[in-house]
């Protein structure tokens, strides 16, 4: 019997004692993988009554007493957890678990270098999983934004095993915030020779091509990642993108539509396989694209703006009005009102445009040209008591705008 079919039965013969209410007896390592079932899927319910009955036939049992200092600290029970851990500790000095967590529950505190000594102290044991402790030892220098240390934890845990796709993204989100782009791709090359086979690291390595805008030496890069895996999406719209930027339009969509057949559509495809044919100026193509967007995703607030502005650049005012209007259904967006107010302003509707305005204004964050044309039609309608009211509060956002002095000086 597989492990997965001894698991089934055991949980089907426990669940079926809590029904009897009868006594099944169950050896130690049942009980253990009975609670880690339930930890996993997260029945924390479930697996303390199968602690605690576990307990019952086995009285102080270290490792039905670790679950629990686990449960009590899911539950956000960090007291009860130290206490009992401590105890723990007291009678099973030399066991990593306690230790690691232990450090979870300093962790867990926001007392991150007391973590890092816990850790620091499960290292020493020979039978430790060093990989495991560097993984958590990293994310506590991340916590205290030591990117420095957190870098040589990630170089450490890749040395020890360097088929860890996290520990070598790990490595390379550290570099980034460190602003060392060149020692990343420095870094990548060298694992490459080491681990020519790692589609994560020719990926990685193509991202930094681009963040240099070297375009095409990440499509080289991207190029030996997909041919590790075909069916690398992330390569894929790297590959796009770069493909973009070197106005090469065609093949990009050639990436983009090839993202179809591998995952199932979404927005962000559709909206860049439009962008590229408005790109290409197939502004019918680029239209039918937007829409696909939109209907896969109508939060997709960007969309809907690339359409409005096609149809106000094709001077199809009431298309670009309707698709507003549809859009502000689905979505309150602050660009998205700020359209409908210059589509009503073509239209020669000011109130309509005001209304509009004002209501963008209200989402906050108003950039300089909203208010000035509000302003402007304020002024226009012949109302200066809001062309007033909004200039005062405008000079307190933009203090240096001379569009903003000007106007006051022209009331």
């Amino acid at each position: 019997m597989n492990r997965e079919d001894n698991i089934e039965r055991l949980i089907k013969k426990f669940e079926e004692m809590l029904k009897t209410k009868e006594n099944y007896f169950f050896d130690i390592e049942d009980f253990l993988d009975i609670v880690d079932h339930y930890i996993i899927l997260g029945e924390f319910n479930m697996a303390e009554k199968a602690i605690n009955f576990g307990l019952e036939q086995y009285p102080q049992n270290v490792d039905l007493l670790l679950f629990k200092t686990e449960l009590f600290s899911f539950n956000n029970q960090l007291d009860k957890a130290f206490d009992l851990l401590n105890e723990l500790k007291k009678t099973e000095p030399q066991r990593v678990e306690a230790l690691l967590l232990e450090a979870e529950l300093y962790s867990r505190k926001k007392e991150y270098k007391k973590a890092i000594k816990s850790l620091q102290k499960a290292l020493r044991f020979e039978e430790a999983d060093k990989v495991e402790i560097y993984e958590m030892m990293l994310v506590q220098y991340m916590y205290l934004e030591n990117y420095r240390l957190a870098l040589e934890v990630s170089l450490k845990t890749l040395k020890l095993n360097p088929e860890s796709s996290t520990a070598l993204y790990n490595a390379i989100t550290c570099f980034d915030v460190l602003n060392k782009t060149d020692m990343a791709i420095d870094f990548l090359k060298e694992h490459i020779e080491k681990q020519p086979f790692s589609e994560v690291a020719w990926s990685l390595l193509a991202k930094k091509y681009i963040d240099k805008a070297q375009y095409q030496q990440a499509i080289n890069a991207l190029e030996y990642a997909i041919a590790i895996d075909d069916k690398f999406l992330g390569a894929y719209y790297d590959k796009a993108f770069a493909y973009t930027q070197l106005k090469k339009y065609d093949k990009a969509l050639e990436c983009y539509f090839l993202t179809l057949k591998i995952a199932d559509p979404i927005a962000f495809t559709y909206y860049h396989i439009a962008k590229n044919y408005q790109l290409l100026n197939d502004l019918e193509k680029a239209v039918h694209f937007y829409f696909k967007a939109v209907d896969e995703d109508p939060g997709y607030y960007k969309s809907w703006i690339k359409l409005i502005l096609i149809k106000i650049e094709q001077n199809q005012l009431d298309d670009a009005l309707s698709i507003a209007l549809r859009a502000l259904e689905v979505i309150n967006n602050q660009e998205l009102l700020q359209l409908l107010g210059k589509i009503y302003l073509l239209k020669n509707n000011p109130s309509k445009a005001i209304n509009a305005y004002e209501m963008s204004m209200k989402m906050g964050n108003p950039d300089l040209s909203l208010i000035l044309q509000l302003a402007d039609l304020y002024k226009q309608q012949g109302d200066l008591d809001n062309f007033r009211t909004l200039l005062l509060k405008a000079k307190k956002i933009f203090p240096d705008s001379d569009e903003i002095k000007k106007r006051m000086l022209d009331k």
